[in-house]
C-alpha cells in the first residue's frame, strides 16, 4: 500500500473541500474555510492519504493542530519544488516488506505527536521536520524518529534554550548573570540542565559552562565533569556547541533558527536582567 496518492487522484474542487478530503470529515467540518493555502501545497498535501489516519472523533483543537502542520509542511515542499528542487531518490518512499513506505510512518507518527501536543509553537517545527524529509538522503528514517521524539519530549523553552545556546557567542559573558533566582529562574536552569542531559548541548558550551560556574560551582565537576581531553575517535562530539550530530541534525532538520528571537530573548532576560537579548 502506497501512501502517495497518484496524480490524477488529486481533483480540483473548492479549497473547503480537499480539506475535508485530505483531513477526513471531522478535520475538514473543524477547520472551515482554510484561506491562505495554496493550490500547489493542497496538491501536496492531497496525496499523502491522511484520511487513513485521522480519525472520526478528534477535537476541534487537534483538527486545527492538523491543519497547521499540514498546510506549513506542505507549503515549504512546494517552495521547494518550484525553485527546482527534487524529492529524495534513495528508495525512501518504496514500500517495505510489510507493505509501509517510510514516508507512511512519517505521516503517521508526526500527526500523533501533532495532535496531542499542548505546545503549539512546536508545531512548526514538526513540519518543517516533515518537510525535510522529503528532500534530504541524511534523514533516514530512524533519524526522523529520534528527532521526533526529541521535538515531542523538549518543551517548547527548552528548544528556545537550544538556540540560545547556539547563539552563545553574541552574548556578554563578562556580564552575565542573576542573582535573584526565582522560582521562574530555577525552572529556566532546570531545563538548561536537563536539555544538557538529554546530550543536546556540548558541557563545554561557552554560556553553558558560565551557568554551571554561576550556579553550581563546585559542584559542576562532578555532576557534569567539563573534561578537556579530546575524544580518541572524534566525529560523535561536536566542539562548538552542540555535543553529538544528534543535536546537531535537530537545530538542522527541525530548523530551530526560526525561533523568534523574542522568545529566546524573554529567557535571556531572566539570566541576565539588562541583556538587550541576541540579534
Amino acid at each position: 500500500m502506497d501512501l502517495m496518492k497518484p496524480e490524477e487522484n488529486v481533483k480540483e474542487s473548492a479549497s473547503s473541500e480537499l480539506i475535508s478530503q485530505v483531513f477526513g470529515p471531522a478535520a475538514g467540518f473543524a477547520i472551515g474555510d482554510p484561506t491562505g493555502i495554496s493550490a500547489a501545497a493542497i496538491s501536496v498535501i492531497a496525496k499523502w492519504g491522511l484520511d487513513r489516519f485521522i480519525p472520526l472523533l478528534i477535537s476541534r483543537r487537534q483538527s486545527e493542530r492538523l491543519y497547521v502542520w499540514g498546510k506549513q509542511a506542505a507549503e515549504g515542499i512546494a517552495q521547494r519544488l518550484a525553485r527546482g528542487e527534487k524529492y529524495r531518490e534513495d528508495g525512501f518512499f518504496e514500500e517495505t516488506p510489510t507493505n509501509r513506505s517510510n514516508m507512511e510512518e512519517v505521516v503517521e507518527s508526526t500527526l500523533k505527536k501533532v495532535m496531542d501536543t499542548t505546545e503549539e509553537p512546536k508545531i512548526k517545527f514538526m513540519a518543517n521536520l516533515t518537510e525535510n524529509v522529503r528532500f534530504d538522503s541524511d534523514l533516514d528514517i530512524d533519524t526522523y524518529r529520534r528527532i521526533l521524539k526529541i521535538l515531542d519530549e523538549l518543551s517548547y523553552r527548552q528548544l528556545c534554550l537550544i538556540k540560545l545556546f547556539m547563539n552563545a557567542d553574541q552574548i556578554d559573558l563578562d556580564n552575565f548573570g542573576n542573582p535573584n533566582v526565582n522560582h521562574n529562574l530555577s525552572s529556566i536552569l532546570t531545563d538548561c540542565f536537563e536539555v544538557l542531559d538529554k546530550g543536546l548541548i556540548n558541557p563545554n558550551n561557552a554560556l553553558m559552562n558560565k551557568i554551571r560556574d554561576l550556579y553550581l560551582g563546585a559542584l559542576s565537576t562532578s555532576l557534569w565533569g567539563k573534561g578537556d581531553t579530546p575524544p580518541q575517535f572524534p566525529g560523535f562530539v561536536n566542539s562548538v556547541g552542540f555535543s553529538n550530530i544528534l543535536g546537531e541534525n535537530l537545530f538542522k532538520f527541525a530548523k530551530l533558527d526560526q525561533i523568534p528571537d523574542e522568545d529566546v530573548n524573554v529567557i535571556l532576560r531572566e539570566l541576565k536582567p539588562e541583556s538587550t537579548g541576541i540579534s
